[in-house]
Order: structure tokens, then sequence, then C-alpha cells
């Protein structure tokens, strides 16, 4: 209130922060609390009768009652909060105010001017409905009220501050006024047009800022946790404050933190309770970023700079990895890698960069110095065009190469969809006799294909893979206990080796004491190495990836078990009601993305809608495939599909809807520039179906489809409930730019297998042994050619495509690891378009088709 006074004798303009409608508050007194914190400090009553610790003034109103007298004792408590409150006048008490026949506001502003010295609450009276020649009246007796508030306020500050008795309650009114103004910019001072004069530094504003900091920090402080979070995700309060806050372990919001690790139990509402505030994960993040950060002297040598991908991630002195010397080279002891612990065992790892050209030796010598139980590698080669670590491995498996004195050769190599699995041979030969062995070790690499720079993967697919390294690790590693620590890189030793760190170590001691402690061990990866989870994002990914670990469980089990598996998931549960297809599914809804319209942009530009056969079912941007043959200006790059990953590979199923009249063009764009191998087609329409038109030649030995591609038949053979059709595709070169460089396109061959079997509007074939035969016969023809992608149609592109892609991934599983895991293929194959596997009949009878295949068609020979 003082600096008001200032400002009017100033000839200066003030601006207040304010809030419509007292009944906002509720009986809260704590909502009141946070609106000044973050800078309110005056509030209008509104005249519709339902604030609830005022009467309204609405007088006019039929169902007008006085209930309180003015305000309640809740609302006259507002007097101990810097507020100025506006109530509304009916018109017809403009001429009444001030004359002591307002029954209604005098015994509130007579209050409220009685106890001005006590606290620093104003009210004043506003006109809800007006004239013009009513509101001057008003608002001369309003001033007039207001100035005399203002004057007696200012009087007994000055008498206060001249008593001896007084100038203690003096000091700590003015500062508590003082405050009022600097809190989060409650009133901001404008020098008039007029005249602009200097404030004093001697004034109060200036002397006492020390104290207007702690006056904040207690308003601050005195702001519920639940209110403080959502204004800190809603950017209500500064980040800054609040990040600062967190670390007094004293304060409320530092328990949001768990400083313990947490039950198992219990990890899932800590996962909920940072959906809903997403600014924990900030917090945490930025919170475990401020340790004491120790000395990189070795890493910054000038010798030693020029062998570091990036110098935001370097090893610390005290945990780098030391090499043995080599006689007459400098700093050859020095290699861009740290000792870190897990949350059992020191040491449990090596953490360094992808190797470059000059590092690559120095990478093997510490592989062999270490003893290194296996190399976990979290990057591709190449990424957009860079390289992000050098291929330190020989191309093939006839290849052997040389790396100082270790020999590399590979034994064994095995491919599936997000990464690869490759056995190394190491071994030294003698200098005078190189056919003579010395000494050999047998090494694994995990190499993880999918995690893209400066992104998170799938979740699922993570857990996956550390689930293979574990399998292989842990049993060597319990044979042999010599074996040294796991080496995980990335490309420079950063981000994506903490975030893989985090998930191995919280998930071990998970599998020991139940227990998660992310925030813990993100501390202790900041003291071992600089750049370890680089991002929020990455911190958040964790948190996801345990959430689902635990959710979900384990869900594979061995080939063997399968029948009485698939007996004791029909059992319905007494509790839930429920069998354990159906929790399955349920859990699978529950976890697939969900795509916006932005993400799914092309489908829905104006000159692509029409491609659609359902708005409502288009595919992400991210993961369709883009037409790349040159039709004509008319032509996008757009038709509605998607990849599908499947066991072995990444991106093996393109899944499309029935190409329409407008669109056959597109769609055989589609099968030659993506090399499509095989089209399965999934259903059999009406013959001369106008919604359904044939897109391939059923007749005639060549049809044209669109400007450019014209498809020759080649071939037929028919089987029971399958049809089988061989072509070849043309392509003619309308692109002037390829004419002139002289573009040729090449013929393509593609078979096309049609199940007669499921017919339409059916959830499931008649046959379930056709369709698993159908299945054969594609990877069959697969087998001959170069395993492009297999196109799977559908009349809509949702219903049939998931359950022929997700049986394809788990019959390949019990071939390659006798392991049988429909919930994970299900959910892999929903991953870029959710409605795949629409129903729980459709979930259902992916296990209908496992059992079948191992029945009938596994270790048989046809």
């Amino acid at each position: 209130m003082i600096d008001i006074i200032e400002a009017h004798k100033n000839q200066q303009l003030c601006s207040l922060t304010g809030v419509e409608g007292g009944h906002s508050l509720g009986g809260s007194l704590a909502v009141l609390r946070t609106l000044y914190a973050i800078g309110v400090r005056y509030m209008t009553l509104t005249s519709t009768c339902h604030t609830p610790w005022a009467d309204s003034s609405y007088a006019d109103a039929p169902t007008f009652n006085v209930k309180h007298g003015g305000l309640t004792i809740f609302g006259k408590s507002l007097q101990d909060i810097d507020f100025i409150i506006l109530l509304s006048l009916p018109m017809h008490d403009c001429d009444q105010l001030g004359t002591g026949s307002c029954p209604f506001y005098l015994p509130v502003l007579s209050h409220h001017m009685s106890s001005a010295n006590s606290g620093n609450s104003l009210v004043i009276l506003r006109r809800a409905k007006h004239s013009p020649a009513l509101l001057q009246k008003a608002k001369r007796k309003i001033y007039k009220r207001f100035t005399r508030f203002l004057h007696i306020r200012h009087e007994k500050v000055r008498l206060l501050s001249n008593s001896p008795s007084g100038s203690k309650m003096s000091n700590s009114m003015e500062k508590a006024n003082s405050s009022t103004c600097h809190d989060v910019a409650a009133a901001t001072s404008v020098p008039s047009p007029k005249t602009s004069k200097r404030r004093s530094r001697s004034s109060a504003r200036y002397a006492d800022v020390e104290t207007t900091r702690q006056h904040k920090k207690i308003a601050l402080l005195s702001i519920p946790n639940t209110i403080k979070l959502s204004m800190l995700n809603s950017g209500l309060l500064s980040f800054e404050k609040i990040k600062l806050e967190a670390r007094d372990e004293n304060n409320s919001l530092s328990k949001t933190i768990p400083n313990k690790p947490i039950d198992t139990r219990h990890f899932i509402k800590l996962c909920e309770l940072r959906r809903k505030f997403p600014v924990l994960y900030k917090l945490e993040f930025q919170t475990a970023a401020k340790i004491e950060t120790n000395t990189c002297r070795h890493a910054m040598k000038k010798n030693n700079q020029i062998k570091n991908q990036n110098p935001r991630c370097i090893p610390y002195d005290y945990n780098r990895v030391v090499l043995k010397k080599i006689p007459g080279t400098p700093d050859s002891d020095y290699v861009n890698a740290s000792y870190v612990d897990s949350l059992l065992k020191p040491n449990a790892y090596i953490v360094t960069q992808g190797p470059v050209e000059d590092t690559v030796n120095a990478f093997w010598r510490m592989v062999w110095q270490e003893n290194v139980s296996a190399i976990i590698m979290l990057t591709k080669t190449f990424d957009f065009a860079k390289v992000m670590c050098v291929q330190y491995w020989p191309p093939n498996m006839e290849v052997h190469e040389t790396y100082g004195d270790i020999n590399i050769n590979i034994v064994r190599e095995e491919q599936l969809a997000n990464f690869q699995i490759r056995t190394f041979r190491l071994y030294k030969v003698k200098e005078d006799n190189p056919d003579e062995v010395t000494d050999e070790r047998l090494i694994l690499q995990f190499h993880y294909t999918e995690w893209y720079s400066h992104s998170c993967p799938f979740s699922n697919a993570l857990l996956e893979f550390r689930r293979r390294v574990r399998l292989v690790v842990g049993s060597t590693v319990s044979e042999d206990d010599t074996r040294g620590p796991m080496l995980v890189h990335c490309s420079d030793g950063g981000g994506r080796s903490g975030v893989y760190l985090s998930i191995d170590a919280n998930l071990e001691l998970s599998e020991e004491e139940e227990c998660f402690n992310v925030f813990g061990y993100l501390k202790k990866l900041k003291q071992s190495r600089k750049g370890l989870v680089e991002n929020v994002d990455q911190y958040k990914f964790v948190y996801d990836t345990l959430e689902e670990h635990v959710v979900c469980g384990k869900t594979w089990f061995p080939v063997s078990e399968l029948s009485d598996r698939l007996k004791a998931k029909a059992r319905r549960n007494s509790s839930t009601k429920m069998n354990e297809y159906q929790m399955e599914y349920d859990k699978i809804c529950k976890q697939t993305p969900r795509f916006t319209i932005g993400d799914c942009a092309g489908g829905h530009r104006a000159d692509n809608r029409e491609k659609n056969r359902d708005v409502l079912c288009v595919p992400p941007d991210n993961f369709r495939p883009y037409l790349t043959s040159f039709q004509g200006n008319a032509f996008t790059d757009y038709i509605n599909s998607v990849f599908v990953d499947g066991y072995t590979k990444p991106r093996e199923y393109i899944v499309t809807e029935w190409p329409l009249k407008h669109t056959l063009g597109e769609f055989w764009s589609l099968v030659y520039d993506q090399e499509c191998s095989a089209v399965v087609v999934l259903c059999q329409p009406p013959t001369n179906s106008q919604q359904f038109p044939s897109f391939w030649p059923m007749k005639s030995k060549l049809e044209k489809y669109g400007p450019v591609f014209s498809v020759h038949y080649a071939g037929a053979k028919n089987y029971t409930n399958i049809k089988q059709w061989e072509f070849k595709i043309n392509k003619k070169i309308v692109s002037l730019t390829e004419m002139m460089a002289g573009v040729k396109a090449p013929t393509r061959t593609v078979q096309l297998f049609q199940l007669t079997c499921w017919p339409m509007g059916h959830k499931v074939p008649t046959s379930t042994n056709s369709l698993v035969y159908l299945m054969n016969m594609v990877e069959m023809w697969r087998a001959r050619t170069d395993y492009g992608p297999v196109c799977v149609v559908s009349p809509d592109g949702r219903s049939r495509c998931g359950v022929y892609c997700a049986a394809n991934a788990c019959i390949e599983q019990v071939i390659q690891h006798g392991e049988v895991d429909v919930f994970q293929a299900v959910k892999t194959v929903r991953r870029h378009r959710p409605q795949l596997v629409e129903n729980m009949t459709e979930y259902k009878y992916c296990y209908d088709l496992v059992l079948h295949y191992v029945l009938h068609f596994l270790n048989k020979n046809d």
C-alpha cells in the first residue's frame, strides 16, 4: 500500500493483477495464498449469488436472501492477506453509497476500515449495472472513500513510526507493504508521460531487499504441494525458485523426489504422479545434475583431445580406464572410457565412446586388457549421413582383420528386428610364426540398430534386447567369474549409454531386492562420467521402460508349455471376472500409442484425404512408406499404408488397404518402390465390386495402372483356399530429369497370394490350416528372393492384417529361439497403427495360429 501512495505522490501509474469472481476460492485460504504468491493483489465479487463466503450484491434477484450480513468469518479473514476486494454494487444502491442506508455493504466496509492498522485489505464498492449519471456519482464517492482510506493508512503508519513503542511494528509493516508490490510483479509502477521522477535508493523498496526475498520464500513455502506442482506445470511459478527449493531436505516439495529405493509395488503410483505432473522429471533431472564434478586432466591433454568424439562426454581422472603404456608413444595409456558401478556391483560396466579411426586399436586393447564379458553397442555406424562410429569388426565371416597385436574374425551372426548378435573370436599369434595362436577368446557383441541419435527407442524392444544380453552374458559370468565388466558404448559414450545403464542396473536391483532407485542411480551416473543421460526426455524414458517392465511382467514362455499355458489363459479369474486373454489385451490397449492429426499430417492434406477409405485410420508420417516414382504433377508421395516390424527384420511388412479406383497407380508404385517380394491379400470381395475394384490382371496378360506402371501376368497356381499369381512390373520413365540422366527402370518380379477362405464380415477365416500354409508359402518364396518386405492387404487396412503380421512374428520366434510371446508381438504390430488386432477375437486367434503351427508344421519337412 505504501508503494501505491508513493506512486500517487510521484504522479505515477500502478497496475495490479487481479481475479474476477470470489467464487473461485471456494472455501480455501490455500487457494488465496496461491493466487497471492503468483502476484494477484485484488479480487472482485460477482453478483450471481454463488460466492459461498459473501452475500450477493444482486439484491433485486428473485431469490436474493441476506445470509451473512456481508462477509462470513472466512471472508473477513481475507484482511490478513494483502488483498483489495472489489464488491459489485447493485444499481439501485448507488445513490445510497456512504449514507448508512446500505445494510449489506457498509458493515463490510466499516469492518475493513476499522481494521486497517492490522491488515492491508481494502474494500471498494463497484456497480454491476450503471447509467452514465449514476456512474459518475458512484465514481466520485468511491474515489473519496479510496483517497480517505489511503490517507488514514498513511497517517497511521507515520504515527507508529514516530512513537518509540511502535517503531518495530512500523518497520515490519513497511517491509510487508514493500513486499506487496515486490512479489512477482504484483504492482508495477509505470512513469507518467507528464513527469518522470526517479525513486530514491533510500526508500523501503530498496532498503529491505533481503527481507523481501525472505517474505517471498515464506509465501512460496506456504503453497500446498499439489497446487505448487500444478502451477509449475502451467508455468505460473518460476522453475528456478522451485528447483533451488527442492534441494532443501526440510521442504515439502523435496519429498516428491525419491531419495530412497522405491518398492516395485509402489513404483506404478510414482509413475502416475509424474504423468500428472511431468515437471517432476525436470525437477529430478536438474537436481541430480547439480553435483560436484571431478577433474578431467588427462582427457583435456593436447594429445588426448583429438581422441575424444565429443568434448562434453569425457572420463573423470579418478575412474578412467588406464591402458598399459606402449613404449615410445606418449599418452598411450589414455582411452575415452570410464568404470561405472551398478546398484549391486562396483565397476560393473565400462562406458566408452564409439571408436574413431585413430582409436580402434586402443578400443581392442581395452577389450583384451579388461577381459570384457560382452560389448553392448547402442548406435548405428551411420546416422543421418553422419559417421557415428567406425565399423571396428570385419565386414563378413570370411575376413580376418588385425588391430595392433589382436586378430579378429566373426564366428556367428544372428539378425533380429531391432538388434544383431555377433560372436567375435579374438586371438593373438607369435610374431615369428603367424600360424601359431598363443591366446584366444570368444566375445559377444549385442548391436542395437534402431536407436537413432537424440531419440528414444520403443520400450518393449529395448527390454527384449536387455533380456537377450542377460540370457547370454548372465549365464557366461556365472560359469566363469573371471570375466570382466560389460562394455557399453554409443556414439560418444553419453546419453544412450547412460539410459541403458539406468535401465539395466535398476532391473538388476529389482531382480535381487524388488525395488528401483532411479533418481539415486542418476546421481551416481552424473558423478561417474560426463554426459550420461543427457536430457529430460531420456530420463523420462527410463521411468517409462521400468514401468512397462513392472506392468507387463514376463510374457514369454517355452514352446513346450504352449498347450498348458493356453488352457490356463482360458480360465476366468474369480476376482476380476476376466481370463488372461482379456487382461493381456486390456494391458496392450492401455499401452498402445495414440497419434494426433499432426503426426499423420500427410494423410490429412487436402490432396490426399480422398485416398483414404477411413480418415480415422491414417498412417503417421514417421512410419509410412513414401512413394518415389514420378507419375505426374497430380500425384503425391502418399498412400494409406504403414510399416510393421517382424521378428527378424525391421519394416518387414507393409500394411495397406484395398486400393480405390483412383489409387491403383499408387498401389503398384508402393510395391515397386519398396521392392516388395510378395503381396498377400486376405479377402475375396465379390466379383466386379465397385467398392473393391480389381488391382491385378485377372483375364488379360497385361494391365496398365496409372500413367507409369504396367503389370504383366507370368503364371498362376491354385491350391485349397489359396490362389497364387506371379507378375512382372514394368515402369515407364516420364520424369524429364530422369530421362535426361538416362535412368532405366528395371523390371521387378512379385508374387501375389490370395486367401479365399476368409469371407467378408468374418473376424477369423474358416480354415486355420490354410492361413498357416499360406504363411509358409510366402516365406518359401521370399527365401528364393532377397527377402523384400511383404505387402499385406485387407479391405480396410486394419482388420486381418494385424493377425497375419503378429502370428508370423510369433512363428519366427518359435523357430529361432523355441519361445512364444504373442503379447509382445501384438504390441509391436500396434506401434505404428493402433487399429491393428482391433478386438479380442483377433488377439486370441493369434494364439490359435501359433498352436496350430506347433502341432502340425513345426519340425516337419513339408
